[in-house]
């Protein structure tokens, strides 16, 4: 069989020149695309690197904050003033929500818009947070991280952890331990104490002056997370904790004692007085600077800051346009907020004119013999400015014209020593700047007092600066200087914060006392304290007197000058006791809108009950002459079941005298009660028979009368008098307040306290 013909081998065919072009163009597209990628390659890892990095391990990693719990502030006896309870963040996830299969969502729900409107619906209710809101942040699916509520005490967290897991949510919602700040103490201190924001960042008061020392470093959990949010499986597991550093405490130099005594006879004060620019007091440790009360009235919550506590103020708020109401409101709060012993100024007034004598006698310009004539007036600069006393005081020494705050003579003693001296005692008792104390908000009187040019080329203005009026100055000024005046001469730099703690109770630092100069010799102290307690003992300033102590104290009612109408600031400041000086105290009542305005009227009986507490709680025992023992109170013996024969004796070895009510043997009851309070040389009613045993008298109206007929007005009803207050002994005290009030139906013997004034305390000012 032949075979087939071998096949020839076939030549390559020349390409045609479309097919070139093709070639070509696809090599071109090829080599643009690796171009491409390789520059947004090195794009993304040389210029877009860091971000891209940060954003691929922000998918990586959970990083949650943990709150530093905020130091707490204690008053001087380590009782806690704010303090930082535990609460709860209620946290949602968004994303988790959105990838939640229909198997796993409660009942009833079948769909992620039916199970966000469930979430928001159950949520609403048992938190009280609003549903709309929620609901939109049901629906952030990138976010892994939205707050449904901060600041859930226990009882609410508890309630919400049981809703999440009886509706099977446990991978959507946590919680995560929080802080918030607690003021135990309700309204007291809250002017110094000041307030935290949401945040725990303090906002007033030493909550914000030492914020940094109080707030401490948040902690921080950093878990590995994989691609899709979750956590690494356990060996791929990645953890850091840092933890949070809690703040440091503070140990203040105030006594809450001695601060609710200040803060309740203020209050009490302002009420009564109608004071409309509210008062404050300030307690002063004379020997180290120390505050041991700073109280301002009216205040606020330092709880709730942001609700006005003046409802008079809200309803003037709300009687205003829409569109007023917010500022007002505002305005209003920052007012509230505001420390008056630390960010306001005012005139003093007559209380300054310790200062005036001071100088005076320091700089040898006078002495305590110094005399000058007050016919009612003095002329000066064209001006004639007068006495309180439009007759006059007639001659006085420089003790009198304290005593009786008498114009003329310190206007004569001011013009005497001239405007350079004045003004270097008004610069040395700190009166020309800031007093340094550890707090926030106190204000500079810069340029609200006369320079020494003004006062050397306008007399008036040296004459009336010389008795306190026309240079303004702070309170916490006016107690540096009384304080100064009080231990022999020295300045010091006030403060609150007596240490700081660290979270183990180590202490961090100690505040030393600051003596910032030496402003007069400690003899020229002396004698200007000795004036001051005669103003107490029989002057101006008697209404300040306290039974056990002696006490010094000036008093001041200054005109505000600089507002329209007749408005005056009236004030005491003074220290006990006088012969050993422990604390001084100022209280000042701003626009008191009574009928009698004088510091001597309505200040100086509140430093009297104040300090009538303060001192024997703070140790200072009283020294009572005999007269002052003659009035001290007793209590009643207890003579109940005894025979009536025995009861009297037993009452009558007490000092006390014994009425019997009934015609039986035995005494079946007795009023007072034993062992209860009643002054010396009261009626202890016994009675003897049942038909006489609940006998009521009616209690008299005391107010106005004098001692003598008080007394006589409760015997004949047949109650005990207890008195109180000042000038029993003068026969010029009158009564102003009751215990019981008139009308009362009190069991025969029972015994009503009424407090005594002086009729005529004016002080001039």
């Amino acid at each position: 069989m032949p075979k087939p013909p071998k096949a020839k081998a076939s030549e390559p065919k020349k390409p045609s020149g479309k097919m070139n072009w093709r070639n070509y163009a696809a090599l071109a597209v090829m080599l643009v695309l690796v171009v491409l990628v390789v520059g947004h390659m090195a794009l993304i890892q040389l210029v877009q690197g860091d971000d891209w990095l940060s954003r691929a391990r922000s998918q990586q990693m959970s990083d949650s904050v943990v709150a530093a719990k905020r130091g707490t502030i204690y008053d001087a006896n380590m009782e806690p003033l704010a303090i930082s309870a535990d609460v709860w963040r209620l946290i949602m996830s968004p994303k988790d929500i959105s990838e939640v299969k229909p198997a796993r969502m409660p009942g009833g729900v079948t769909t992620t818009e039916e199970l966000r409107a469930f979430i928001a619906d159950g949520l609403a209710e048992l938190l009280g947070v609003d549903r709309e809101k929620l609901f939109k942040q049901t629906g952030k699916t990138n976010s892994q991280y939205e707050v449904v509520k901060s600041k859930v005490e226990y009882d609410q967290k508890e309630a919400f952890s049981k809703w999440v897991t009886e509706n099977k949510l446990t991978g959507i919602f946590s919680v995560i331990p929080d802080y918030k700040r607690y003021y135990p103490q309700g309204t007291l201190l809250s002017h110094v104490l000041g307030f935290t924001g949401t945040d725990n960042n303090g906002l007033e008061g030493l909550e914000a002056s030492y914020d940094e020392v109080l707030s401490g470093v948040p902690g921080r959990i950093v878990t590995a997370q994989n691609g899709w949010g979750d956590e690494m499986p356990s060996q791929m597991e990645y953890s850091k904790v840092v933890d949070a550093q809690d703040g440091n405490n503070l140990v203040l130099t105030i006594n809450q004692t001695v601060q609710m005594y200040a803060e309740k006879y203020l209050a009490e004060a302002v009420k009564e007085t109608n004071s409309t620019n509210r008062g404050c007091i300030l307690i002063q440790n004379v020997k180290t600077g120390g505050i041991l009360a700073m109280a301002t009235k009216g205040d606020y919550d330092p709880n709730n800051p942001f609700v006005l506590a003046d409802g008079q103020k809200v309803k003037e708020i709300e009687a205003l346009p829409e569109e007023e109401r917010a500022a007002a409101k505002t305005t209003a709060l920052q007012q509230q907020w505001k420390n008056k012993a630390v960010s306001e100024t005012y005139e003093p007034g007559s209380v300054f004119k310790v200062f005036t004598a001071a100088a005076g006698l320091e700089e040898g310009v006078a002495t305590a013999a110094t005399s000058f004539n007050c016919p009612g007036y003095y002329k000066v600069g064209g001006w004639t400015i007068r006495c309180h006393k439009h007759g006059g005081h007639g001659t006085l020494d420089m003790a009198g014209a304290v005593s009786n705050s008498c114009n003329p003579y310190f206007m004569q003693l001011g013009m005497k020593m001239g405007a350079h001296v004045f003004f270097k005692y008004f610069t040395a008792f700190g009166f020309t700047e800031k007093t340094g104390i550890d707090m926030s908000g106190e204000t500079s009187n810069a340029g609200l007092y006369h320079s020494e040019k003004t006062l050397s080329e306008t007399a008036s203005s040296l004459a009336t600066a010389a008795f306190g009026q026309t240079n303004k100055i702070t309170p916490i000024q006016m107690i540096t200087g009384i304080s100064a005046i009080a231990n022999g001469g020295k300045l010091m730099t006030p403060y609150v914060v007596q240490q700081i703690l660290d979270s183990d109770g180590n202490v961090v630092k100690n505040t030393e006392p600051t003596v910032r100069r030496q402003v007069i010799s400690a003899e020229t102290a002396a004698q200007v304290s000795g004036m001051m307690e005669a103003a107490v003992n029989g002057g101006g300033c008697k209404s300040a007197y306290v039974a056990g102590y002696r006490v010094a104290g000036k008093t001041g009612t200054s005109e505000k000058r600089d507002m329209k109408g007749n408005e005056v600031v009236a004030s005491f400041a003074g220290f006990a006791p006088a012969d050993d000086p422990q604390i001084a105290i100022l209280v000042l009542l701003d626009q008191p809108q009574c009928a009698v305005r004088y510091g001597g009227t309505i200040s100086a009986p509140v430093a009297q009950k104040v300090l009538s507490e303060a001192l024997p709680y703070l140790g200072v025992e009283p020294k009572y002459t005999n007269a002052e023992l003659a009035k001290l109170s007793t209590t009643a013996p207890a003579v109940t079941g005894k025979s009536t024969t025995s009861a009297q004796a037993a009452i009558t070895n007490a000092g006390l005298s014994a009425r019997v009510m009934g015609s039986g043997a035995t005494v079946i009851k007795q009023v007072p009660e034993a062992g209860q309070s009643m002054p010396r040389g009261g009626m202890v009613v016994l009675y003897t028979d049942d038909s006489v045993a609940d006998k009521t008298v009616t209690v008299p109206n005391f107010s106005g009368m004098s001692v003598t007929a008080a007394n006589a007005a409760a015997a004949n009803v047949g109650i005990n008098l207890r008195l109180s207050g000042v000038g029993l002994d003068s026969g010029q005290a009158i009564a102003n307040k009751q215990s019981i009030a008139a009308g009362t139906k009190v069991p025969l013997g029972t015994t009503v306290t009424v407090s005594f004034l002086y009729k005529d305390s004016a002080d001039g000012g």
